[in-house]
C-alpha cells in the first residue's frame, strides 16, 4: 500500500490487535507525514463494559498524542447480531471517510481470524475465494480496508505489545463464551486441532497461503476468459469450466448493475442452472434484480426507477423509466383502442396520478370484472416480460387505474355523454 500523505483510521477497540494495529500506524505515518485517527465503536451491548473500554481506549489514545473519535452504535440484541453489527459498522465508516483526505481504514485482523474464518466459511459451502476471503487490502462500499498484521499470530501481537511496553489491554469478555460460532472455534475446536496436529496452526495458515495462490490464479483466469468471452450469450456460460461459473456470474451481474452486487448462495445457483440449461425464463436474483435468457441471450433488469407524480393538468407528459406518458381530452372512445392507451372519466379521473412499476403481489380490478386480479397474472396473460416494467398509473389513495400495455381498471370509466381522457405510452427513443 502506497503509504504517502493518507489519512489511518484505525479501528481501536482497546483490544490487543487493535492496539497493535494503532501502534503500527502511528509509526508509519511518523515516517511519511500521514494523519492517524483511532476511532472507538462503542455498540453499548455490554453496559458498563463496554463504557470503560471507550474511557480505556481514549486514555491510550490520548496518552499517544494520537486523535480519537467515539462512534456510538445503537444496536439492539438480538438474533443475527454480529451481522448487523458489522453492517452498522461500515455504514459508520462510510460517513467518516467522507470527512477525511484519502483515508484508509486500518484493521486488527490477523492470522488467527483468517483462519477462523476459512472454517467458518466451509461451514457455508464457500469456494477458495471465500474460504480466502480476507485480505490484505480490500475495497467495501467504496471504503478502502487495509489489514497489516493478517500474517502476524495472536501471540506474536502480544509478544509485540509488551516489547512496546504495552502489558495490558482490554478483553471482551463476551469473546469468553462460545454463545457465536466464532468463539466456539477459537476456544474449543482450533485449540483440540491443534493439539492433535502439532505444528497445526502453522500447517493451516501455510493452506490458507496456497489456497489464497489458488484463488488469485481462478480469479484471473475468470477475469480473461470472460474479457475476450461474449457473457451475453448462452454458448459462453455451457462452455465455461464450472470451478469459473461463480465468478463470472458475479462478474456479470456486477457489469449490468453499474456496480458490484454478490449473489447470494441461492441465487447464484439459479443463476448457474439456468445458464447451464439454456432455456428461457426469469431468474430472481439478490434484491430486485431479475436475470432473463431469451433467444439463446442473457440480460440483467436495471434499476426500476421510483414511481413519480404526475399533475396532468400542469404536465401534458411525463417521463418514467423508457417510458413518456401523456394526456389529452379525447372526444370519443374510439371502436377500436391500443394496448398502450386508455380512456378514463374526464370528472372524475383525478389530476394527480402516480406512475411506477407494480408492486409485487398488487392486484387490480380490470374493466368489466367482479374481482382483484395480480396484476403479474395479467402481465403473463398478454406475455409482457416483467423487465424492463411497463409503468402503472395509479390515483392518490393508490388504487391503479391502467397497466401500460396489459390492462385498464374498472375505475372512472367513461360514462355516457361525459368528456374523456385519454392517457397513452409510448417508448422513449
Amino acid at each position: 500500500m502506497d503509504q504517502a500523505k493518507k489519512t489511518y483510521l484505525v479501528g481501536f477497540s482497546g483490544g490487543a490487535d487493535s492496539t497493535a494495529a494503532l501502534l503500527w500506524a502511528a509509526a508509519q505515518a511518523q515516517k511519511c507525514g500521514s494523519r492517524v485517527v483511532a476511532v472507538h465503536f462503542n455498540h453499548h451491548l455490554r453496559g458498563s463494559e463496554s463504557d470503560a473500554e471507550a474511557a480505556h481506549a481514549a486514555a491510550f489514545a490520548a496518552a499517544r498524542k494520537v486523535e480519537f473519535r467515539l462512534i456510538d452504535l445503537d444496536i439492539a440484541p438480538g438474533g443475527n447480531l454480529e451481522s448487523r453489527a458489522r453492517h452498522a459498522r461500515l455504514e459508520a465508516w462510510k460517513n467518516l471517510c467522507g470527512e477525511y483526505d484519502d483515508p484508509v481504514v486500518i484493521t486488527g485482523h490477523h492470522q488467527d481470524d483468517r483462519i477462523e474464518n476459512m472454517f467458518l466459511r466451509i461451514g457455508r459451502g464457500s469456494n477458495v475465494s471465500g474460504l480466502t476471503g480476507l485480505q490484505e487490502c480490500a475495497e467495501v462500499g467504496g471504503v478502502k480496508f487495509f489489514r497489516p498484521l493478517l500474517h502476524w499470530s495472536r501471540m506474536e501481537i502480544e509478544e509485540f505489545l509488551r516489547s512496546e511496553n504495552v502489558d495490558t489491554w482490554a478483553v471482551d469478555s463476551s469473546n469468553l463464551t462460545c454463545d457465536y460460532a466464532r468463539n466456539a472455534l477459537r476456544n474449543k475446536i482450533l485449540p483440540e486441532l491443534y493439539r492433535l496436529f502439532p505444528g497445526g496452526r502453522n500447517a493451516v495458515a501455510q493452506t490458507l497461503d496456497n489456497l489464497a495462490a489458488d484463488a488469485e490464479y481462478l480469479e484471473r483466469e475468470t477475469y480473461r476468459l470472460y474479457r475476450d468471452g461474449e457473457p451475453e450469450t448462452v454458448d459462453f456460460w455451457q462452455q465455461l469450466p464450472p470451478a469459473l461459473l461463480p465468478r463470472a456470474a458475479q462478474m456479470f451481474v456486477a457489469e449490468k448493475c453499474g456496480g458490484k452486487l454478490p449473489l447470494n448462495r441461492s441465487s447464484l445457483q439459479r443463476f448457474s442452472d439456468a445458464v447451464r440449461a439454456g432455456s428461457s425464463g426469469i431468474v430472481p436474483l439478490s434484491g430486485s434484480r431479475m436475470l432473463r435468457i431469451s433467444g439463446g441471450r442473457l440480460s440483467v433488469n436495471a434499476d426500476t426507477p421510483p414511481a413519480l407524480v404526475w399533475n396532468r393538468c400542469e404536465q401534458a407528459e411525463v417521463r418514467w423509466g423508457g417510458w413518456i406518458l401523456a394526456a389529452e381530452p379525447a372526444a370519443e372512445i374510439p371502436a377500436s383502442t391500443g394496448r398502450f392507451e386508455a380512456y378514463f372519466d374526464g370528472e372524475t379521473l383525478p389530476e394527480i396520478l402516480t406512475v411506477g412499476a407494480a408492486e409485487p403481489g398488487e392486484k387490480m380490478l380490470p374493466f368489466g370484472g367482479t374481482a382483484a386480479v395480480k396484476i403479474k397474472k395479467l402481465r403473463i396473460d398478454r406475455k409482457i416480460p416483467a423487465f424492463p416494467a411497463v409503468p402503472v398509473v395509479r390515483d392518490g389513495d393508490g388504487r391503479v387505474l391502467w397497466v401500460a400495455g396489459v390492462r385498464h381498471s374498472d375505475h372512472c370509466k367513461v360514462e355516457k355523454n361525459r368528456r374523456c381522457i385519454r392517457i397513452f405510452a409510448e417508448k422513449a427513443e
